[in-house]
């Protein structure tokens, strides 16, 4: 595959999600990440349950992704195959242009969390990484932010924590860890995290976030953090979270 350079932000880890339209099942499929590469080879098979006769009806959707840690990992670019163009009863190479996707614009105000648990400590470790669009609570330009985070177990609430104040930015970077004792794990999956973005000085919140297994109704990206990080312990999971004004 060759992706070469955008103006301004080369593919530098990428990776691509395969699916078949319509979709035969709710898997995901993705390839590997390679590093450090404008020009990857894959080398990869991906298998779908579908039938012969039904294979003329389906397209192939690969969408090519371009991995960062600390951001949101948007598609940059994809490609369709007709598989009714295709001669699918012998093995074909194919090669086509990455049509190029528009960025989504975001223009509510976000949270980048990563959370991780330690079982043999019964530990939860909270790093608020950074936060986007976040607004002025006057007419300054840019708002001077921190980030208060607290947990609740059932009735009692465990702990307070706090990051340390990032002046005139809307988009500040913390990158701080905090740290909760919360026992097992069929405690923790009981428990509640809220997290508020406020502004210095006045403590007022500019929004706010609640994670946990049954937290938000409406954000089941809050359900579905919880949820990965108690199935996958000792391993930091990152989430983008909107903060709620």
């Amino acid at each position: 595959m060759e992706l070469g350079l955008t103006s301004g932000n080369g593919f530098h880890d990428p990776y691509v999600k395969v699916s078949m339209l319509p979709k035969v099942d709710t898997k995901e499929r993705q390839t590997l990440i390679r590093r450090n590469s404008t020009d990857p080879l894959f080398n990869e098979t991906f298998k779908f349950p579908v039938s012969f006769d039904d294979l003329p009806l389906k397209t192939l959707l690969f969408q090519v992704f371009d991995y960062d840690r600390f951001s949101r990992n948007d598609v940059t670019g994809e490609v369709r195959v007709q598989l009714s163009d295709v001669d699918v009863t012998t093995e074909t190479e194919v090669w086509c242009d990455i049509e190029k996707v528009e960025k989504v614009k975001r223009d509510w105000p976000e949270v980048l969390l990563s959370l991780s648990f330690l079982p043999s400590a019964g530990r939860l470790t909270v790093v608020v990484l950074k936060a986007s669009n976040l607004v002025p609570e006057t007419k300054k330009e840019k708002p001077d932010s921190y980030v208060k985070v607290s947990l609740t177990c059932g009735d009692r609430k465990v702990k307070k924590r706090k990051t340390s104040t990032k002046k005139a930015s809307g988009h500040p970077v913390w990158n701080e860890a905090l740290c909760f004792d919360v026992g097992s794990a069929e405690q923790l999956a009981e428990a509640h995290l809220a997290v508020a973005v406020c502004h210095q000085g006045s403590n007022a919140a500019i929004g706010a976030c609640l994670l946990g297994l049954d937290a938000d109704p409406a954000a089941p990206q809050a359900a579905a953090h919880w949820q990965d990080m108690l199935a996958n312990p000792r391993k930091s999971i990152a989430m983008w979270h909107s903060l709620r004004v």
